[in-house]
């Protein structure tokens, strides 16, 4: 049975419908001290849980960064090669000719 408290906090802190469903299956398998608890002290659980939201959403933001910053530098590294290769090729192809 769903707290229609828990709904209205959820709500009020904009939970998306993946933390609704896990608070839920938390507070449904919680004992009734623990729901108690939960309730009373939803405002800082929420507060948490958005706290760590943001680090993890910058975390990958970072890493994506990252990432991208890497696959241009590989990709500028692989055009100076193939460069440089296709400049001896061409050379040793002229002193083949001369």
């Amino acid at each position: 049975m769903v707290n229609v408290l828990l709904e209205d906090l959820m709500q009020k802190y904009e939970f998306n419908e993946k933390d609704k469903y896990e608070t839920r299956q938390i507070y449904n398998f919680a004992s009734e001290n623990k729901k108690l608890y939960i309730i009373q002290n939803f405002d800082s659980i929420a507060l948490k849980v958005l706290k760590i939201k943001q680090e993890l959403k910058q975390t990958q933001e970072i890493l994506l960064w990252r990432a991208i910053s890497n696959i241009e530098r590989s990709i500028k590294t692989a055009k100076i090669w193939w460069t440089k290769k296709y400049t001896w090729d061409s050379i040793n192809k002229l002193k083949n000719i001369l």
